[in-house]
Parts: structure tokens; C-alpha cells; sequence
């Protein structure tokens, strides 16, 4: 069967109603309830910002110093920093939105980067990156989606490989990754400001 960009992968047994296709949608639009994941776009900015920011702070606030955080939510979780990543063509963001068209999630896959600890050229890998999800909707399945919608993009490219970093002590995001497959290959440095942390690089054949 030919599946195309309008589509839908997975639903549950809840009714849902129509959602408004988003610009851009990967082929094959996923729905979880009243959840599409698709690619996102600009405007979606400010709202994405808004969930990395504060999921970055929930997981790794009490680690760093303030004024590291602080520099670091400005550099890389500002409305203006995430847009910018918009115009970097190696780097997909894709968003989890309501029918509504509330972002509820987000997740990025970069092209062209790799780890010593990968078996496989450059070319046939990518990173995912930032898979975050509101606080308020934890639970529901939306982190699995995006990284299901992560994949089957790399796949669509012809990646074999996909790749990510956990830090060390994040120890609910490693089992959720180990369940859908993703290996421990090697480690990594992560720094925020000055603090200097481990984190672990895991990897998944597509």
C-alpha cells in the first residue's frame, strides 16, 4: 500500500476529529488522540522555545550554576535562537501540536554530524536532538511519537543510523530509548557554561 503525506500512522481508539494538515508534513502525518506530529515551522518559534527551555531547566537546573543556565537558555532556548535554526539546512525541527495547533512537543534531526563510536560513514547517520515534551502532557505517548516521527524521516533520506546523546544520570529518558532500541556505543562531554558533564551517546540501526 502507497502512503502518502496525508495519511495517518497510528491513532488510538478515542474518536478524533479532523486535523488541519501543517505546512511541510513529513509523509505520513502521526496522530496520538488529538496529536499530529509533522515538521515545524517558524512561528512555531516562541512555543518551542517555551518547552525547551523549561524542560532543560527541570533536567539540569539543579546541576548547573544560575548564571550557566541562564547564558545557555539565552543562547540556545530563546524564541530568537530557535528560529534562527530554521534557516540551517542540515537541522529538521519537528512539533507535536493539538488540533488546535498548540505545541505540545519538539524534537530535531541534524544531518552530517556523527561520533567516533558510530560504525557507519557520515553520511548515513544523523543526530537527534532536543526531544522534548510539555510537563503537561507527560505520559501519553508524545515523546515515543516524536522519535517514531524522527525516524521515519532518516529513513525517507536513506540514513541507516540514527544517534543521540542522554546525560548520565537521566535515568527514565535511557530506558525509554533502550526499549525502542537505541544501544550505548560510547560517551560524550556536554557543557553548559562551565560545568562539564557525561553524557551517554546511544545509537539505533534503522
Amino acid at each position: 500500500m502507497t502512503i502518502n503525506s496525508n495519511n495517518i500512522l497510528a491513532t488510538t481508539t478515542v474518536p478524533t476529529p479532523p486535523v488541519t494538515p501543517a505546512p511541510d508534513p513529513i509523509a505520513g502525518v502521526q496522530l496520538l488522540g488529538t496529536i499530529a506530529v509533522t515538521k515545524a515551522v517558524k512561528q512555531d518559534a516562541p512555543a518551542m522555545a517555551t518547552i525547551g527551555g523549561a524542560t532543560f531547566t527541570a533536567t539540569f537546573g539543579h546541576s548547573v550554576s544560575k548564571e550557566d543556565l541562564e547564558e545557555f537558555l539565552t543562547t540556545t532556548y530563546s524564541a530568537e535562537a530557535v528560529a534562527a535554526e530554521f534557516a540551517e539546512p542540515k537541522k529538521t525541527w519537528l512539533a507535536a501540536k493539538t488540533s488546535g495547533g498548540k505545541v505540545v512537543g519538539i524534537a530535531q534531526l541534524l544531518r552530517g554530524a556523527t561520533h567516533s563510536s558510530i560504525d557507519a560513514p557520515a553520511n548515513e547517520v544523523a543526530e537527534m536532538q532536543k526531544v522534548y515534551v510539555d510537563a503537561s502532557v507527560h505520559g501519553q505517548g508524545i515523546g515515543s511519537k516524536l522519535i517514531s516521527a524522527v525516524e521515519q524521516l532518516a529513513r525517507e533520506e536513506g540514513l541507516t543510523q540514527l544517534w543521540l546523546t542522554v546525560w548520565e544520570e537521566n535515568l527514565k529518558a535511557q530506558k525509554l530509548y533502550n526499549r525502542l532500541g537505541y544501544k550505548k556505543t560510547g560517551e560524550i562531554d556536554f557543557a553548559t557554561g562551565t560545568c562539564i558533564q557525561t553524557d551517554h551517546v546511544l545509537v539505533k540501526h534503522l
